[in-house]
């Protein structure tokens, strides 16, 4: 069995945050499905053991407000487009860093490549 880089693995959790951001716009703030909820609570946990307690609480700030919201009865403001808006920004920083980093391994080090770099696991042969 092959391990994955640290990149590929973040790459993958990141992927899977940015679908249930999809899902969640998708079906609109007030009208979650319980299985978006139930996969945006295990993503803030899975985030939290990676590392990541920012993204972790955003997401959790997240499915707290759509919970709450699919319970009024009439419409208020709140700031859950903006928390939403602020974990895309974190995802695409999060993707460029990742970018930088498999570059940084291929032109410095020597490893992989550019594009999916093996974080370091293996020369590139002349």
């Amino acid at each position: 069995m092959e391990m994955r880089s640290k990149e590929d693995a973040l790459e993958e959790l990141l992927e899977e945050v940015k679908n249930l951001l999809g899902e969640l716009c998708q079906s609109g703030f007030d009208t979650v499905h319980d299985s978006t909820l139930k996969g945006m609570d295990e993503m803030a946990d899975l985030t939290r053991q990676y590392g990541m307690a920012h993204l972790s609480d955003m997401l959790g700030e997240l499915a707290e407000g759509v919970r709450l919201r699919r319970h009024r009865l009439k419409r208020e403001k709140d700031s859950l487009a903006g928390v939403y808006a602020q974990v895309n920004e974190y995802l695409y920083l999060c993707e460029e860093k990742l970018a930088y980093d498999r570059a940084k391994n291929y032109y410095v080090n020597g490893y992989g490549s550019p594009e999916r770099g093996s974080g370091g696991r293996e020369a590139v042969q002349p």
